[in-house]
């Protein structure tokens, strides 16, 4: 059965919106995520990220003048969207990576903290510890893009080790050597022409650092998809932030109970106690406004 037979009936703005043609059109839109720099959860829903997302898409990939965010059986933009292949995040001429725009925003407003709060039922000031702590430069850099941070030995497991010989700053089979904060990217540049999942994976991103390695407890399908969403706004963060605590239960209640060594050791590994982590965060909590 092809994409023009399963859609039933018009997807936009004033529209029918019947739940399973939205859920058609996000799943097809989500396969552009790479292209358009925009995550669209698959709920059925004809909401604002929907609606933005396929406006992306008519003016971005389709090029039209008018974009009106509809979408309908027979229609160009439909037909654009079955018959085009969604594409990994894009590499450069030399093999770079080169990652999506961002689309939203770069701070979280109190309702954002509350509403996560809410979810992962634990105290706004446990969610701002955790992004003070990982990231207090912020979620995104001068340049727009994610902070990160590289894991060289991380990069050294998922390939098995195999451009250590070579390239021992960014392949090593012991942790450290993380350089300037500046230097990031250049790392993950470099790795990724070498392995792009691999690279990906070996990274963390964003305001709360989160592992790329942990992409599916996050609640994305891979890695890409993943990225895209941190580079995207964080508010996508955030909710990859709560994705990934609520899937580990003792997570959950190590955040709930404000038992920071727990939360350390199961969210930075078991040496965290070498940066003092968990009495880090226990002091951005005690600093952090309700």
């Amino acid at each position: 059965m092809s994409f023009r037979e399963e859609l039933k009936k018009t997807v936009g703005p004033g529209k029918p919106n019947e739940e399973q043609d939205v859920r058609l059109v996000q799943r097809l839109l989500d396969r552009q995520s790479a292209r358009t720099g925009i995550v669209v959860p698959r709920n059925g829903s004809f909401d604002r990220q929907t609606y933005t997302a396929i406006t992306t898409f008519q003016r971005r990939i389709m090029h039209m003048p008018f974009a009106d965010g509809i979408v309908e059986p027979r229609s160009a933009t439909f037909q654009q969207l079955a018959m085009t292949t969604g594409q990994r995040l894009m590499a450069g001429a030399a093999g770079g990576l080169r990652l999506p725009y961002r689309t939203g925003d770069t701070k979280l407003t109190d309702d954002d903290y509350k509403a996560a709060a809410d979810e992962l039922c634990c105290e706004v000031r446990a969610i701002k510890a955790v992004t003070a702590v990982e990231a207090p430069r912020g979620a995104y850099d001068e340049f727009g893009r994610p902070t990160i941070l590289f894991e060289r030995h991380l990069f050294h497991r998922f390939t098995a080790g195999r451009h250590d010989r070579f390239a021992p700053d960014i392949s090593n089979a012991n942790r450290g050597g993380y350089g300037k904060y500046a230097a990031q990217y250049d790392k993950l540049q470099r790795a990724y022409q070498l392995d792009a999942t691999a690279a990906l994976r070996a990274a963390s991103w964003g305001a709360f650092q989160i592992l790329g390695d942990n992409y599916a407890q996050s609640g994305f399908g891979t890695v890409d998809l993943f990225v895209t969403a941190m580079c995207q706004s964080i508010q996508q963060q955030l909710r990859a932030f709560v994705a990934f605590i609520k899937f580990n239960a003792t997570l959950t209640q190590a955040i709930q109970n404000r038992n920071w060594a727990t939360f350390a050791r199961i969210y930075n590994g078991s040496a965290y106690k070498d940066n003092h982590y968990d009495t880090n965060l226990q002091g951005a909590y005690d600093a952090a406004t309700p």
